[in-house]
């Protein structure tokens, strides 16, 4: 039985390329041909991938694949965001017109096709459909074709096993931290159904096989815990010594649900990085006589004594801002820069 083996032997070999010619000498084998990658290390590791799915992995149209799928679950993205806030299912009833409630037909539902060619408008009462559904839907998009370069097309080209496991979990994190981000953005609330689930996988992940994450069960568990700590107490102790609250909890959930996927750095970096980034775009925009949500937050909870009122006096540091999305924008940057962020925090901690 044929066996293939590649190793890299420089960091000048085009790697690519080298793949590709191996894949397109492995033919069409059988099913017990495998395909042996080993980095050039002292004690080469050898990683078998078979080699068909080595040439379905590696073809030009993979990662375009990856995309459209995650159009697909961007267009579901833009259901749970209308529908979840005001517990509805989203499986039924199935999408309709806003405005006229009539059925979208299934060729009116293709992700960002049926919008384009329908200039954004319903095809029976014409009446506009918001820019939002185009763009979560291409964001599904973005999310599904970069997670799979890094996750999957990146290992493969280095020499090692595609990750496709790591590829559908981080998936599933970055299409949660969409929902969130719009959620609050509009009604000032973060799903349960949302982040709470998406933190229990994080933590099973963890716990039986913390390679496909980063931090085992015990590290996961705690950032959790910390990170919905960090918000319940300091919303506590607002509403203890000033009656108001100053967090919600919804962002607590999803600090745990970051510091399930992340661990500590991540969950560090997110809390850090997002309050700055908060700040840097909401004060110029109240400087601007413009705010971050899309509603105002005592129009959409009522007279709720706990949220106390924004201070005039306090200037533009006491606008009213949905901390979840800067969180969410952090968490991104973390997912997609790790490597870079976690030698930051090397360089930091270093003496």
């Amino acid at each position: 039985m044929p066996r293939y083996s590649h190793r890299r032997t420089g960091a000048g070999r085009d790697l690519a390329a080298d793949a590709r010619a191996l894949a397109a000498r492995a033919g069409s084998p059988g099913p017990a041909d495998r395909v042996r990658w080993a980095p050039m290390l002292p004690e080469p590791t050898v990683v078998e991938v078979d080699p068909l799915l080595l040439q379905v992995l590696m073809a030009w149209w993979a990662p375009m694949v990856a995309f459209v799928w995650g159009t697909l679950w961007g267009s579901f993205a833009n259901v749970a965001i209308w529908r979840l806030p005001r517990g509805m299912s989203v499986v039924r009833p199935g999408s309709a017109c806003p405005a006229c409630e009539r059925p979208i037909a299934w060729y009116d539902n293709v992700p960002i096709l049926s919008y384009l060619l329908l200039r954004g408008r319903c095809r029976h009462c014409k009446e506009p459909f918001a820019l939002r559904y185009l763009v979560v839907e291409l964001l599904g998009g973005v999310l599904g074709f970069t997670l799979y370069l890094q996750f999957v097309l990146r290992p493969l080209v280095e020499g090692g096993a595609p990750g496709l496991l790591a590829w559908l979990l981080w998936f599933v994190f970055g299409l949660a931290l969409l929902i969130a981000t719009y959620t609050d953005l509009d009604l000032w609330l973060i799903p349960d159904e949302v982040v709470l689930p998406v933190a229990a996988l994080g933590l099973v992940v963890a716990a039986v096989d913390p390679g496909v994450l980063g931090p085992g069960i015990a590290e996961a568990a705690v950032a959790a815990a910390a990170g919905y700590l960090l918000v319940a107490g300091l919303r506590w102790v607002y509403l203890r010594y000033r009656g108001i609250e100053a967090l919600g909890l919804g962002d607590g959930k999803l600090l745990a649900m970051v510091g399930a996927f992340c661990g500590a750095r991540g969950l560090v970096w997110t809390i850090a990085a997002g309050a700055i980034q908060g700040l840097l775009v909401a004060i110029p925009l109240a400087l601007l006589g413009k705010r971050v949500a899309n509603t105002d937050l005592q129009e959409v909870h009522g007279d709720d004594p706990e949220l106390g009122e924004e201070d005039p006096d306090a200037g533009v540091m006491g606008v009213r801002v949905p901390f979840g999305p800067f969180l969410a924008l952090a968490a991104f940057e973390y997912m997609f820069l790790r490597e870079h962020i976690e030698a930051l925090w090397a360089a930091f901690l270093s003496p």
